[in-house]
Order: structure tokens, then C-alpha cells, then sequence
């Protein structure tokens, strides 16, 4: 792990126990794939961890000398997953605001893992609302994904499909959602508790370029179950088609969904 200061990078060995990002989950994080030193969708990923800041009042930091950072502790030749994370720094005990936060900026970086071919998903019992920060931005606080992971594979699925508290259709634990019926493509929209990740706007911009008529809506279950195929997108696995949703199976030699798998967004 890395802290980055003005466009430097420096090996520390993890996050400070005293900081407010380790005690309480105070900061933001951002993944992406790094290919030849440099950021993909560099933009798009700088303005995702720009919203996550300003939501949580914290400072946003130059993005500019987070990429030059960056590229000097990662090989050019090889790809890897980079994860940034931001922290309101050292605080007191407790919940009162820090007027003046000591933002702290680290970084880590891995193998890109291997891509799933599919991935099944499982309905779990936690909601999401619409209004929690954890679900629309990439927060620390990562309790509610993790503890509907572990019911979705404990129900025998390895990815949870998560529901708004109204039970309207929002999104996989950890990506957006997608699917397909007749040759239309839907989404489930904002006001559906979902973060607009970076392959979700990469998705839909695709989809635009090929003409390819895509909806954002407020749907129930019953119309994700009734699509010919599933998809669910993140930076680190790209289109990961699904093989079913509660023991329920979805086509995964679908037309647009192959186009998109091959167009390596």
C-alpha cells in the first residue's frame, strides 16, 4: 500500500488505526483498471470519486497528481486493478465533525483477476434505500454489501441481487445491473438506490453508439424475470453475464450481450 502527497507515492505498510476511514468507514474509495501505467476511463473514475467527496463534504483531491502517482509504482507493461481510497484523516472519539480534515489519499494495486463466465444471483432480504450514501457512492462503509454476499451465497448464489425497501429492482451487491428482452435493454434508474458506476456509463454509451434502444426504470422483479438475458458490470469484472437468479436461468449466447463481451469496454 501506498500514500500518495502531491504526486508521490510512499510504501506504508497499511491504513493508520487512528484515522476516522479505519474507525468509522469516513472516506471514499475508487477501482479501476490500470493498462500500460495509466487509468482506464480516467475521467469518468475522477468524477465518480468527486461526487463520493462532495457528498461526504470531504475535499476533492487533484486527480491530475493522483494519475502521476500512480504511474510511478505501476509497470507500464503489465495491467493490474488499482484501488484509491480516501480518508478524512485523524479525529476524536465519536461522531462530532472535524472542521479542518487532514484528508489522507492511499492506493494498492493487484492481478486482475480472472473473469467469471457467469455469475448466478440470489435475492437477499436487506434492502436499500434510496437515500443512504453507502448505496449511491462508494463509501467505506461496506457492511450492508458484505452481509448480503453472505446471505446470497448462503442461498446459493455467489453474487446478492439486492430490492429498494419499496422492492423495486436496484442492483447487484457490488455492480450495476442490466437486462434484455426483445431487443431492449433496461436499466434500473438512480432513484433505485444504485451508484451510476463507470461500466454502467460505459454500457450505455456503447448502447447509444449501436444503436441499441436502452431504458433507466423503476421496475419490479417480475420484469427482470421475464428477459431473455442478465448482465451485471463493475470496473473490475467488466459485462459479466448471469446464469440465473434464484435458480432461474437466462441465455448466455444472447446477441447484444455477446457484442458488448466483445466490444472489452
Amino acid at each position: 500500500m501506498w500514500a500518495l502527497t502531491d504526486g508521490v507515492a510512499r510504501p506504508i505498510d497499511g491504513l493508520p488505526v487512528e484515522d476516522r476511514g479505519f474507525l468509522l468507514g469516513d472516506g471514499v474509495f475508487e477501482t479501476f483498471r490500470i493498462a500500460h501505467g495509466r487509468i482506464r476511463h480516467s475521467a469518468l473514475h475522477a468524477k465518480s470519486l468527486a461526487s463520493g467527496c462532495e457528498a461526504l463534504e470531504l475535499p476533492v483531491p487533484d486527480w491530475a497528481a493522483i494519475e502521476r502517482a500512480i504511474a510511478g509504482v505501476t509497470d507500464a507493461d503489465d495491467e493490474r486493478i488499482g484501488k484509491l481510497i480516501l480518508t478524512r484523516g485523524p479525529g476524536g472519539r465519536g461522531l462530532a465533525p472535524i472542521i479542518e480534515p487532514y484528508v489522507r489519499l492511499f492506493f494498492e494495486h493487484f492481478l486482475v483477476p480472472p473473469r467469471p463466465a457467469a455469475v448466478r444471483l440470489a435475492t437477499v432480504a436487506l434492502r436499500r434505500s434510496a437515500s443512504s450514501l453507502a448505496a449511491r457512492f462508494k463509501t467505506l462503509s461496506y457492511a450492508d454489501n458484505l452481509a448480503a454476499r453472505r446471505e446470497a451465497m448462503a442461498r446459493g448464489g455467489n453474487v446478492a441481487l439486492l430490492l429498494t425497501e419499496s422492492g423495486l429492482v436496484s442492483g447487484a451487491d457490488s455492480a450495476n445491473l442490466f437486462w434484455e428482452r426483445d431487443g431492449q435493454v433496461y436499466t434500473p434508474a438512480t432513484a433505485c438506490g444504485i451508484r451510476n458506476g463507470v461500466m454502467r456509463q460505459c454500457v450505455l454509451g456503447w448502447l447509444a453508439t449501436a444503436g441499441v434502444a436502452a431504458a433507466e426504470v423503476e421496475a419490479g422483479p417480475d420484469a427482470l424475470m421475464a428477459a431473455q438475458s442478465v448482465w451485471i458490470t463493475n470496473s473490475v469484472g467488466g459485462v459479466m453475464p448471469v446464469s440465473g437468479i434464484d435458480g432461474q436461468a437466462f441465455e448466455l449466447a444472447a446477441d447484444i450481450l455477446g457484442r458488448l463481451q466483445a466490444a472489452d469496454l
